[in-house]
Order: structure tokens, then C-alpha cells, then sequence
């Protein structure tokens, strides 16, 4: 059998949930848990957020910022590149701001607790701009998952910190809670549902929340966003989280090609993630 590898990094402070908390997640799919980071967390994501999306921070490729799709096909011309910014992604890999977020014990902690594990890697993260005013876009229906295709078992969970307020106006995260248990679906297996979504049967739950909160979502609970048509931002720290014990199937070609998965907390295992 092969032995894990243990990366020395000591459990620090609690940030504990619930059995509640738990049971709440493992039921709906997701977790809203409030006033995670402090006033002075958030304003120092939030000024390096602004830094990376100007194009300015040398440490982070081109390749991990990408423009509205109005701005990239060239109907709107660009008059403020961080305004113009849809999202940022593979941020953490080149940068150890974002990296101190990714390991912030006081998330960490509970992701372990979700997952059941001290043993944890980061899939990827992802940082949505969302400007206001009808620039920033919607996001459709999905489960993560479904374009995570390669890595088992598919049950991550995802980070989600509010960086500014997140409001029904300017597009915050929608879920239908229980979808992480119907499993993957794409493309025409989902299709017949999307019209039955918002029903009794299966309600839509908006997330609103105020900076420094965060939501934690399963990988394969449905979730969406709409556009944003106020005048306020909506800018969101998504970091995906996974088992160290996963398995990455290589034979599936049509997965998201990500950098190096990096251990966040406890063991990592030879030939795993």
C-alpha cells in the first residue's frame, strides 16, 4: 500500500461548525456561514483583486484574465481594463496573497469539516468581477462537476467569498437545494429540468451576502447567477476544494487542464491528485 505524505502543517485556530451546520449541507447541498473574514480580510482581497485585474500584477499570466465577451469580440471597447474584467482564474498558484486566502484556517476548518477530512489539495479558484450597469453577465445553470470531469469522487466543495456586497440585484449565487444528489448531469440530461426549477418541487434559493461572508457549495449542486443591472460591483472569490485521497481519471480529455493541484492541509498520497 502506499503510504501518504504528511506536509507538517499543524491544525491552527478552530472556526468549528455545527452538527446543525453539517447535517444542513449534507441535506440542501450548500452552507451560508457569516462574517468569516474580517473588515481588514476583505479590503486587502479586495485591493489585490483590483491590482490583478488592472493587468499590473507581473507575477500573474495574461492567461488567467479574462474580459466580458463584449470586450473580447470587440463590440465594447475597453475604457477600464478592471471593469471590464469577467473573471480572474489560476490566481493562487502564482500568488501568495490569494495563496493566504486559499489556507486561511478560518475556512480551511471548515471545509475539513464537509469533507470529512484534514487531507485537503485545491482544485483551482476562480474570481468573478461582475461590474455593474449591465456589464457583468449572467452565469447559467451547472454543477462544477460536470466540467470537472476527470477527478473522483466528484465531490468537492467550493468556497465562495463575498469580496463586495452580493445582493438579488447585482447577481448573487442561486442554488436548488438537493440537486447534488440527482448526479451529474449535462447538457440534455439537464435540459428537461431547467424549466421545472423555481417550482415547489424544486425552489430557487438566493444567497445575498455581505462582504466577508462566505457560501459553501457541494460540486454538484445547481447554481447560477444573473446579470449585474445595478450600479455596484460583485466581485466573489470562488476557491475549489478536494480530497488529497482523489483520483484524477486521465483518460477524460475534456476537463478544464489545470496547473499542479497544491496541498492545502495534512497528507498528500503518490499517484493521487
Amino acid at each position: 500500500m502506499t503510504k501518504p505524505v504528511s506536509h507538517g502543517c499543524d491544525k491552527p485556530e478552530n472556526f468549528s461548525l455545527t452538527e446543525e451546520q453539517i447535517t444542513q449541507f449534507k441535506l440542501n447541498g450548500f452552507l451560508v456561514v457569516e462574517d468569516v473574514l474580517s473588515a481588514e480580510e476583505v479590503e486587502t482581497l479586495a485591493t489585490h483583486t483590483d491590482l490583478i485585474a488592472s493587468g499590473k500584477a507581473e507575477n500573474i499570466p495574461e492567461t488567467s484574465i479574462q474580459l466580458e465577451k463584449v470586450f473580447r469580440d470587440g463590440s465594447k471597447s475597453v475604457t477600464n481594463q478592471v471593469l471590464s474584467v469577467r473573471k480572474l482564474y489560476n490566481l493562487a498558484v502564482y500568488d501568495e496573497v490569494m495563496w493566504a486566502h486559499v489556507r486561511n484556517p478560518k475556512i480551511v476548518n471548515i471545509i475539513a469539516a464537509l469533507l470529512g477530512t484534514d487531507d485537503i489539495k485545491m482544485y483551482g479558484d476562480q474570481l468573478f468581477m461582475k461590474a455593474p450597469e449591465g456589464v457583468g453577465t449572467a452565469q447559467r445553470w451547472h454543477q462544477d462537476s460536470a466540467s470537472w470531469r476527470d477527478i473522483f469522487p466528484k465531490d468537492l466543495v467550493s468556497a465562495w467569498t463575498a469580496i463586495d456586497h452580493a445582493t438579488t440585484e447585482n447577481g448573487c449565487l442561486n442554488f436548488v437545494p438537493g440537486t447534488h444528489r440527482w448526479g451529474m448531469m449535462r447538457g440534455e440530461q439537464l435540459a428537461p429540468f431547467l424549466d421545472d426549477l423555481g417550482s415547489d418541487e424544486w425552489p430557487i434559493v438566493p444567497v445575498p451576502l455581505r462582504p466577508g461572508s462566505i457560501s459553501f457549495h457541494h460540486s454538484l449542486t445547481l447554481h447560477q447567477s444573473g446579470a449585474n443591472n445595478s450600479n455596484m460591483r460583485r466581485r466573489g472569490y470562488a476557491v475549489h476544494y478536494m480530497r488529497a485521497a482523489s483520483r484524477k481519471d486521465e483518460s477524460v480529455t475534456d476537463a478544464p487542464k489545470m496547473p499542479p493541484f497544491k496541498q492545502v492541509r495534512g497528507r498528500s498520497w503518490p499517484g493521487r491528485v
